[in-house]
C-alpha cells in the first residue's frame, strides 16, 4: 500500500499489515463468496489483531488515538479487497463504534467499547426504514418512555450485519411536538442487543451483489431497553446520527479502494495477456485509455479520502470533504469495474474473474452512507457557505473608455440620497442590463449601489410593478426576492442610445 507523506509510524506499520493479511486471505475470500457463507473466520482474525480497536482509546482496550480516522480508512481500504470482511468492519467502525465513543457514558463505554475493540461483537446501525429512506428525519420507529425503560415499536430495512451483529444502534422518535421537530430534537438513539424480547429478525435480503453479507430488516415489537441504553439526552438522536456521516462517508470511500485496486490489477493482467489481431489488447489504445482512467481516478479518490481523514484527525469535520470523496469515490468505482470488464471482454461478466462481483457490488456505492444525490444537495447547500471566498459575490461595471462590461472585485461607491425616489432605482436596474442582460437583481445588489431601508425599497419595487416597469420575483413566502426591469422600464430609464454598443470593426452602414 502506497503511504502518505503525513502517515505516523504506527499508521504506516499497519497499512503494511493489513496489506500482507489482504494477499493472503484474497482467495479465502472468494472461497466464502462462491459458498454464500459468512467469513466468520476471517472476522476473527481480524479481531486477533484487535484491528476492530481502532478508533477506541487505550483505556477501553483499544489501539489509542495514535491510529484514528486514517487508520480506520486504512483497513477499510485493504479489508475492502476482502468482501463480507470489509463490510462487517466499517459497519462497526461507523454504525456503534463512533456513535459510543463519542456519545457514550463512562457505564456504557465500559461495557461495549472494550467487546467491540477484541472483535467479540460487530454493530449495526439502524436509520432506514421501509417508508423511510434519504429523508431521515421521517424516522417512524417510536421510542415511549415507561418509567426506566424505552418501549420501542417499529421496523428498520436494508441494516447490514443484520443477524451477525449482537448489537444494534436504533434511531427513533421520542417527540412528536411541533416545535421539537422544528429543532430536530424529535429523535433519540438507543443502544439495542440482540436478544432483547420482541426485536427479530424479519428478512436477510437478496442482494445483487455483496455474497456473504447478512443485510435485512429488523423488527421491533414493544422492545424494552433501560433508559440507560439511550445514547446522549433524549432528543439527541438527529445529532447523533449527522455527527456520525463525515466518518461514515469517509470509511465508506475507503472501502470502495480495494475493490478499484483489484478491478484494476485484473484488467491489467487480463489485457497484457490477451492476444487478437496479432496485438496484446493492452496494445490497443482505447484499453490504454480505459486503464489510464482507472489509475488516475483511484489516485484521486485516494488522495481525497486520506486528505479528509487527516482532517478529521485534526479534529476538524470537513462536511465537504467527506461529502465529495463518498460521491467521487463511489462513482469511480463504478465506472472503473465497468470499464475492466469491457476491457476484459467476455471473460470480464463471466463469474470466474472478479471484476463481475466487483461490478454487481459497485452498484450499490452511490446509495449507501446517503444517496450520492443527496450528496450532490449538500455540496449544493453548502458549498457556497462554506467556501465564502470562492463565492463571494461577483461585481461587473461598464467602463467607459473601452464600453464593455468588466468583472471586479471592487464594490461600487453607494450614491447616498435624502430621498431614495422610482427614478433612482429604475437606473441601478437599467444599468444591470447593460453588464447583465438576462439577470435579475436581489434586493442586496440594489442596495450595493444606493442606501436604502428594506421597507422604502419594497414599497418602491411594488410601486414600479403596478406601473409595468420592472417585474419581480417572490419567494415561497411571497416575499420579493429579486426584480427585473421591463422593456417598458428600460425605455422610461434611458434612450436607446445609452444601451447601444458595437465593436470596432462593424461597418456602420450595416447598421439601421
Amino acid at each position: 500500500m502506497e503511504k502518505f507523506p503525513w502517515w505516523n509510524e504506527k499508521q504506516r506499520k499497519l497499512a503494511d499489515e493489513v496489506e500482507v493479511f489482504a494477499d493472503e486471505n484474497l482467495h479465502k475470500s472468494y472461497i466464502y463468496m462462491w459458498k454464500r457463507k459468512f467469513p466468520w473466520e476471517l472476522i476473527k482474525e481480524v479481531a486477533k489483531r484487535g484491528w476492530f480497536g481502532v478508533l477506541i482509546p487505550e483505556e477501553y482496550e483499544g489501539l489509542g488515538k495514535d491510529y484514528g480516522v486514517t487508520g480506520c480508512c486504512i483497513l477499510a481500504e485493504e479489508l475492502s479487497r476482502l468482501g463480507a470482511v470489509g463490510t462487517a468492519f466499517s459497519d462497526t467502525m461507523f454504525g456503534g463504534t463512533h456513535q459510543i465513543v463519542h456519545f457514550g457514558t463512562k457505564e456504557q463505554k465500559e461495557k461495549w467499547l472494550p467487546k467491540i475493540a477484541k472483535g467479540e461483537i460487530l454493530t449495526g446501525v439502524c436509520v432506514t426504514e421501509p417508508y423511510v429512506g434519504s429523508d431521515a428525519a421521517s424516522v417512524e420507529t417510536v421510542a415511549i418512555r415507561d418509567g426506566d425503560e424505552y418501549v420501542i415499536t417499529g421496523k428498520k430495512r436494508y441494516i447490514t450485519n443484520a443477524g451477525v451483529a449482537d448489537m444494534y444502534i436504533v434511531y427513533a422518535r421520542t417527540s412528536d411536538k411541533p416545535e421539537d421537530r422544528a429543532r430536530y430534537r424529535h429523535l433519540s438513539a438507543f443502544i439495542v442487543e440482540k436478544g432483547r424480547p420482541g426485536f427479530k429478525v424479519e428478512r436477510i435480503n437478496e442482494l445483487c451483489g455483496w455474497e456473504g453479507v447478512y443485510n435485512g430488516y429488523l423488527d421491533l415489537d414493544e422492545v424494552r431497553v433501560p433508559v440507560e441504553n439511550r445514547l446522549g439526552r433524549e432528543g439527541d438522536g438527529w445529532l447523533i446520527m449527522m455527527s456520525g456521516f463525515n466518518l461514515e462517508r469517509t470509511v465508506v470511500a475507503a472501502g470502495c479502494l480495494g475493490p478499484m485496486k483489484e478491478a484494476i490489477r485484473n484488467a491489467f493482467y487480463h489485457t497484457t495477456r490477451r492476444v487478437q489481431f496479432n496485438a496484446r489488447t493492452s496494445d490497443l489504445v482505447n484499453n490504454q485509455f480505459k486503464i489510464a482512467d482507472m489509475i488516475w481516478r483511484y489516485r484521486l479518490s485516494r488522495l481525497l479520502i486520506y486528505y479528509t481523514a487527516y482532517m478529521m484527525d485534526q479534529g476538524y469535520q470537513p462536511l465537504l470533504d467527506a461529502t465529495a470523496a463518498k460521491l467521487f469515490a463511489s462513482e469511480s468505482l463504478l465506472k472503473i469495474a465497468d470499464d475492466a470488464i469491457r476491457c476484459m471482454g467476455g471473460d470480464g461478466w463471466t463469474k470466474f474473474y472478479p471484476v463481475e462481483s466487483i461490478w454487481r457490488a459497485a452498484r450499490v456505492m452511490p446509495i449507501v452512507a446517503g444517496t450520492n444525490e443527496i450528496m450532490r444537495l449538500i455540496l449544493f447547500r453548502q458549498g457556497p457557505r462554506i467556501m465564502r471566498d470562492v463565492f463571494k459575490k461577483v461585481y461587473r461595471y461598464f467602463d467607459p473608455e473601452i464600453k464593455v462590461p468588466i468583472p471586479t472585485n471592487i464594490p461600487p461607491q453607494k450614491i447616498k440620497k435624502d430621498e431614495v425616489t422610482e427614478e433612482d432605482i429604475l437606473k441601478i436596474l437599467a444599468d444591470n442590463y447593460v453588464v447583465n442582460p438576462g439577470l435579475y437583481m436581489t434586493k442586496d445588489d440594489i442596495k450595493d449601489y444606493i442606501e436604502v431601508s428594506d421597507d422604502r425599497l419594497d414599497q418602491i419595487l411594488l410601486s414600479l410593478e403596478e406601473k409595468g416597469l420592472v417585474k419581480l420575483f417572490r419567494d415561497r413566502k411571497g416575499r420579493i426576492a429579486m426584480v427585473r426591469p421591463t422593456y417598458a422600464g428600460l425605455k422610461k430609464a434611458y434612450p436607446l442610445e445609452h444601451y447601444m454598443w458595437f465593436p470596432e470593426w462593424v461597418e456602420k452602414e450595416n447598421i439601421f
